[in-house]
Order: structure tokens, then sequence, then C-alpha cells
């Protein structure tokens, strides 16, 4: 049985390692395998969810980005650079993109 695999699957669909190392040792490989399987699916599930979140948070920002060209900014690039401005970001995009929960590289693909 893979434990290390395990532990990096763990880590990707809860954000933490497994800390009952006994436990998941005395199971038998079918149990382990179906644990590993039903970890899976609830990683699965976590990645659509965030999926969705993001999508729901690009339509926000995008109604954000026309209230602030609609109330002066003019264009979208001003718009998105008083944004940046506003958080504390700088020229790094990507650290707007993590403030609005919005797809890493969403605003480079725009």
């Amino acid at each position: 049985m893979d434990y290390d695999m395990y532990s990096d699957l763990h880590k990707d669909a809860y954000g933490f390692r497994p800390r009952n190392w006994d436990a998941v040792r005395s199971l038998t490989e079918a149990e382990f395998n179906a644990e590993c399987d039903r970890m899976a699916d609830d990683l699965d599930d976590n990645i659509a969810a965030e999926q969705r979140a993001q999508a729901a948070a690009a339509v926000t920002f995008e109604a954000t980005v026309a209230k602030l060209i609609e109330t002066g900014a003019g264009d979208r690039e001003t718009a998105i650079r008083w944004l940046a401005n506003a958080a504390d970001a700088g020229d790094d995009l990507g650290y707007l993109e993590y403030t609005h929960n919005l797809p890493y590289g969403y605003l480079a693909q725009r």
C-alpha cells in the first residue's frame, strides 16, 4: 500500500496530512483502496465547488469592472489598475486574482 500517495491525496482533498497513521496502517488493502477512492471523490467535489465559486467571483468581478468604467475609469485597463491599487497588488495581477478568488491567469486571458 502506498502511504505516500495516501498522504498526498489526503492533503489535496482536505488541506492537511493525515494524523492517525496507526488507523491507516491497520486498514486492509480493500479498505485502504476504498478510502483512497472516497478521498479522490471528495477531491473531485472540492475542485468542482472551487470552480463554481471562481465562476461566481468572475461575474462579481466583471460587474465591479463595469461599474468602475461607468463611474469614471473609462476603460477596462484603468478599472483593473484601480482595483489592483486598492488591493495593494501593484502590477501583480496574480495577487489581484487571488484577492478576488478568480482563477489563476484569468486577467491575462482578457
